[in-house]
């Protein structure tokens, strides 16, 4: 019974540190990056994270909150909906 108790304060310890971000913004800029990420060329790898980089600080999003975006992605099929209309919307497909 104490192991459990540990358990769930450290989940909840962990979810209270996971940085916050809003989802609607975080799911327009990955649905407009997918679509525009196919309609450029880059020269190198670093172009693209720079790219994406200047996409992200100049909407106030950081590193952080985007890993965090990203992670939950992969759980949450609601974001996933919302990168998809957004990806539709950009480009049209």
């Amino acid at each position: 019974m104490r192991k459990l108790w540990f358990i769930l304060i450290a989940a909840l310890f962990l979810t209270a540190c996971a940085p916050r971000y809003n989802a609607a913004l975080l799911s327009s800029i990955e649905g407009r990056w997918m679509c525009d990420v196919q309609r450029y060329t880059f020269e190198t790898q670093q172009d693209i994270q720079a790219e994406l980089d200047g996409r992200l600080s100049g909407n106030g999003v950081s590193a952080e909150q985007y890993r965090a975006f990203k992670d939950d992605l992969t759980k949450q099929q609601h974001l996933r909906d919302e990168v998809k209309a957004a990806y539709i919307q950009q480009c049209g497909t």
